[in-house]
């Protein structure tokens, strides 16, 4: 019995994991997976059994990475964007309903700011209406970063914070949005996605991250307390434990650890509207 296609969610989680970006060819993916998994193979941590557990729950996570990608390699399906969309090349027939209106690309991440199109944020001193992100840009000549917002003009990076979210990974968090928009959307914050970045760069950045994350859950906590909000303040607290617990780990199990919490965290954010 044939098995179902793999969804462009999985394949676009997939290649992150792996640290590719599509088109990929069979060549650069063995390379990228036998480069990941030298690191996290169970062979490594025989020692321990709760290292060995981790490196397994890592190793199975990179196998399933590849076999996906492998998967859409053989199918020549047209690779997803970082969302999972389908990014459609020139040569597909037209859709069979040319008067819908064509989806809106998804919303690059500032690698600056961790924003992205279409973010709720509120302006210094943070106790106003909610705007709405539409893009960002960078003074070359000076290094300041502007949001630019959706009828309202341009503010400093440094003015703009991240409104109604809970952050799966350091459990920072802020909220209620508003009288009219109080959905809380479980989304990466800011630091943890530049965080993410900076780790898949610099591995040696892992224990500074771990210590990093335990600040933001410890400061989430307390605004969830203030919040009185149940949900965040359960989430901060785990999130501070883990990264507790985290803080006997070694350089590679703590490197996984995070990585797999990250990449979770992508997972979830991948598949909410934007």
């Amino acid at each position: 019995m044939p098995t179902r296609p793999r969804s462009g969610h999985a394949c676009a989680r997939a290649l992150w994991l792996l640290g590719l970006t599509p088109p990929v060819t069979e060549e650069q993916l063995t390379a990228a997976w036998r480069s990941r998994i030298t690191k996290a193979h169970p062979d490594r941590h025989a020692t321990s059994a709760g290292r060995t557990d981790a490196a397994n729950v890592m190793t199975r996570a990179l196998n399933d990475a590849r076999a996906v990608v492998a998967e859409w390699i053989a199918s020549g399906r047209d690779w997803p964007d970082g969302r999972g969309r389908r990014v459609v090349s020139l040569a597909d027939e037209p859709e069979p309903w040319p008067e819908r209106e064509p989806e809106p690309a998804p919303a690059p991440v500032c690698r600056h700011t961790g924003l992205r199109r279409g973010d709720r944020v509120r302006l210094w001193p943070y106790d106003g209406p909610l705007e709405r992100v539409t893009g960002t840009e960078r003074d070359v000549r000076g290094g300041q970063v502007w949001v630019l917002l959706a009828g309202s003009g341009a503010a400093r990076a440094d003015r703009v914070r991240l409104a109604a979210y809970g952050c799966p990974v350091c459990g920072l968090c802020e909220g209620p949005a508003g009288r009219d928009d109080d959905a809380v959307v479980v989304r990466p914050c800011p630091q943890c996605l530049i965080d993410l970045r900076r780790l898949e760069s610099r591995p040696a950045e892992a224990a500074r991250v771990r210590s990093a994350i335990e600040a933001r859950a410890t400061a989430g906590r307390v605004r969830a307390e203030t919040l009185g909000d149940p949900g965040l303040m359960d989430r901060s607290e785990d999130r501070r434990r883990w990264a507790r617990r985290l803080r006997s780990a070694s350089e590679e199990d703590l490197h996984a650890a995070l990585l797999s919490a990250f990449g979770r965290a992508f997972e979830r954010w991948a598949e909410s509207p934007a």
